[in-house]
């Protein structure tokens, strides 16, 4: 016991000096409404676990020296034992709740600040019970009481209090079996089986907590959530794939319809990219056919606007080619109408929409379009390998179509996501020079396909158009840099002279 009475030759020579030091420990360890000290909490939650370690002790050593001087000064020196005991039983509860938050900070949390609520409010109380249980025993072992003893004695009155707890303590093991199995952590949304949904704010002994789209507080009891399914929607670094289904008249051509679909998706930008969203005919049978389009998006929250955006392209793309999202009729209308012509966007359109045709005119594009033909292409197709010399230009009406470059250590890295309205093989059918790229169709794909000797005809014409074109080849290539420099190809590089240059050769 000679350690409980370190403080008391200090208590009987000196006064204030221990009352500050108590004063000082006291502000500390009540420092929650304390500004200043907040951002110390936050940033260094070890050291402030050390901190209170010591500050307690400290505090715990000079109240008893305190009690005792006090109590000795009015010769109540007989229940200055039962003190120590107090004193002892105060320093080890304090001790082991200050290792059970120590225990916090290794191995249950990631956290680096000093928020309680990162844990379950269930977790957090069974670990500091199970250290206070820890504590008391010590307590118990160092006065040398019988354990034995006390379990026969609080043995009855734990039937007795089980006993009228029988849903309470269900809802306590149906916590911890929560815990252990994680089915959820704290900011996951789940949706339970009556379909209301929520984001998990706490577990504690009794239920867990959701908060509710409306700011509500969903309460439900351990054991209930413990018997029914539920689905975990997880949280914001969790990527969420709804798919959905769009009918389509049986009018509009399958391939069409999903080139469509497909483009809506791509053009909104709060859907992922990687993956690509994936558009599948999935019912044939009836009219009108079913289309699933697959997407992704960041997390489950961002699926809201980004589901808005995906039916608002959706309805954009099918406008622009006369066709609609066709509902379920349950009634039967007689009436006049105009037969629906649906047809993909037309070949002079999509070559107006290029960068070389502003310096073309209508009677030139017209011709083009006249010489050009469209191709469709599969899923897979390597449209152009690496190290071929392009032989036509192909302007992509449908679809997505991957570049990739073949590296020094063997492997193909992709580069790039060509898309609706971009164009590929100018500059290496034009200079005669093997492609660096490979490009290949990632879903299907439909091209327009500009032969060699139509884009030749125009140049020989209009030669004031060597100068438009070289610029447009250059930047091109310029684009084209780290692509180059990651392929096995020779980095032969051109400048606006070498385009002029071989365009002067090329309509000879």
């Amino acid at each position: 016991m000679h350690l409980l009475n370190l403080f008391d030759p200090f208590i009987e020579s000196y006064l204030w000096p221990p009352m500050i030091i108590i004063m000082v420990l006291g502000i500390w360890l009540f420092r929650k409404r304390i500004t200043v000290l907040k951002g110390v909490v936050r940033n260094y939650p070890m050291f402030t676990a050390v901190i209170d370690l010591i500050a307690v002790l400290l505090m715990i050593l000079l109240l008893g020296s305190f009690i005792r001087n006090a109590l000795a000064q009015y010769g109540a020196v007989d229940v200055s034992d039962q003190i120590l005991d107090l004193i002892l039983l105060s320093l080890l509860l304090a001790t082991a709740r200050c290792f059970a938050r120590f225990a916090e900070l290794f191995f249950l949390s990631n956290h680096r600040d000093d928020d309680l609520s990162y844990l379950p409010g269930l977790q957090r109380n069974l670990l500091i019970g199970g250290f206070l249980f820890v504590g008391f025993g010590s307590f118990v072992y160092i006065q040398g009481y019988s354990i034995t003893g006390l379990y026969i004695s609080t043995g009855a009155v734990a039937a007795l209090v089980a006993f009228a707890m029988q849903q309470t303590l269900g809802d306590l093991f149906s916590g911890i079996a929560l815990s252990i199995e994680h089915p959820f952590k704290l900011g996951e949304r789940i949706r339970l089986a009556d379909g209301s949904e929520g984001k998990v704010i706490d577990i504690n002994w009794r239920a867990t907590r959701l908060l509710a789209w409306d700011n509500s507080t969903l309460v439900i009891p351990n054991s209930d959530l413990a018997k029914q399914g539920f689905k975990n929607l997880h949280g914001f670094d969790h990527v969420y794939s709804p798919w959905y289904e769009v009918k389509i008249q049986a009018e509009v051509d399958p391939r069409l319809a999903q080139a469509l679909l497909l483009e809506a998706a791509l053009r909104c930008n709060k859907i992922l990219k990687h993956p690509l969203p994936l558009v599948r005919l999935i019912d044939a049978t009836t009219v009108p056919y079913t289309y699933m389009i697959w997407v992704h998006f960041p997390n489950y929250v961002s699926m809201f606007a980004g589901r808005e955006q995906l039916f608002q392209e959706i309805h954009y793309v099918l406008k622009d080619v006369g066709a609609q999202v066709s509902p379920s009729i349950n009634e039967l209308h007689t009436r006049r109408a105009e037969t629906m012509v649906v047809e993909p966007p037309t070949t002079l359109l999509a070559l107006k929409m290029l960068d070389i045709a502003k310096s073309l005119s209508d009677d030139e594009l017209e011709k083009m379009a006249e010489m050009s033909s469209r191709k469709t292409f599969e899923a897979g197709t390597i449209l152009t390998s690496e190290g071929e010399v392009a032989k036509s230009i192909d302007v992509i009406i449908h679809g997505v179509v991957e570049t990739s470059v073949m590296t020094k250590a063997g492997t193909a890295k992709v580069v790039d996501q060509l898309s609706s309205g971009q164009y590929f093989g100018l500059t290496s059918m034009l200079m005669d020079t093997s492609s660096f790229l490979q490009f290949k169709a990632s879903t299907n794909v439909t091209l327009i396909r500009i032969d060699i000797e139509c884009l030749r005809q125009v140049l020989i014409d209009r030669t004031d158009l060597h100068d438009d074109f070289a610029i447009i080849m250059k930047q091109r290539m310029d684009n084209a840099q780290d692509a180059r420099l990651a392929s096995v190809q020779t980095d032969k590089r051109f400048t606006i002279k070498d385009f002029l240059r071989r365009m002067d050769q090329w309509t000879r």
